[in-house]
């Protein structure tokens, strides 16, 4: 008995999830430390924890880093904004109309189909290789999720609360505002999510694809790779990955909390 209790924890730490979720990056880890003491792989390649850390610490460094992740985020919340606006009016429009989805449902499905790296060459031959084309390019990438789901949002609308609506006289603008809108908003926001992380991946693979002058963090891992500084290279993809869990995990839970009053009703 007091054998199968001393192991409890232990089974329980085992089966627990979030432990189980880092097995995989702490064997990497290993696998990195004792391929860098051994001298398996060049330094060109992996570099030891020290020399990261010693490039973590360099005030130049953190700088650059700090530096390009402030220039992406700038980009970012530009081309999604711009991104989210025009999707939204797109997919509340052909899911309201008719008539409005017969006009632009073929050209948008059309577009839809085109993948986002093929806009690259006929960007930058219309807006060079500077912010402009970048923020266009996240912008793209952050109105396709946004149209589909406001389009599906819209129609979903259960057909007893347009009755609701017709019944209390509502206006158009009346239904959608208090009808429509708040029913399609689950689907909406969960276009929102995706539509921001479709974003990020645009704005970092703008930056390493069209060109490097205008900053940004995928500019500053282009360059130290130049420069043969892998410990930057390694830094930057690692803070360009946390940021994604970040903003991954902090998306997660905002239906739950904005549509908490749904669960308690």
């Amino acid at each position: 008995m007091n054998q199968s209790a001393a192991f409890s924890p232990l089974h329980r730490l085992w089966h627990s999830r979030r432990f189980r979720g880092l097995v995989p990056p702490a064997l990497l880890l290993v696998l990195w430390w004792l391929a860098t003491t051994h001298e398996w792989v060049s330094p060109l390649v992996l570099v030891p924890f020290g020399q990261l850390y010693d490039a973590a610490l360099d005030p130049q460094v953190f700088h650059s880093l700090a530096e390009g992740i402030a220039s992406t985020f700038g980009r970012l919340l530009q081309g999604y904004g711009i991104g989210i606006g025009i999707g939204l009016a797109l997919g509340v429009g052909m899911g309201l109309s008719k008539a409005f989805d017969r006009i632009m449902g073929p050209s948008f499905h059309a577009v839809r189909q085109v993948a986002i790296l093929a806009w690259i060459p006929l960007l930058t031959a219309w807006f060079g290789t500077g912010d402009l084309c970048k923020i266009v390019f996240v912008a793209i990438a952050a109105a396709k999720p946004v149209v589909m789901g406001a389009f599906e949002g819209v129609r979903s609308t259960p057909a007893q609360l347009l009755e609701v609506g017709r019944v209390l006289g509502f206006s158009r603008l009346k239904m959608l505002r208090w009808v429509i809108l708040p029913s399609s908003a689950p689907a909406i926001v969960t276009a929102l999510q995706l539509s921001l992380i479709y974003s990020w991946f645009a704005a970092i693979g703008a930056e390493y694809v069209i060109g490097v002058m205008s900053g940004g963090i995928g500019s500053v891992v282009m360059g130290a790779q130049e420069h043969f500084r892998t410990d930057v290279v390694l830094l930057g993809v690692t803070l360009i990955a946390a940021t994604g869990v970040a903003m991954n995990k902090g998306l997660r839970g905002l239906p739950d909390y904005l549509f908490r009053w749904r669960t308690r009703a």
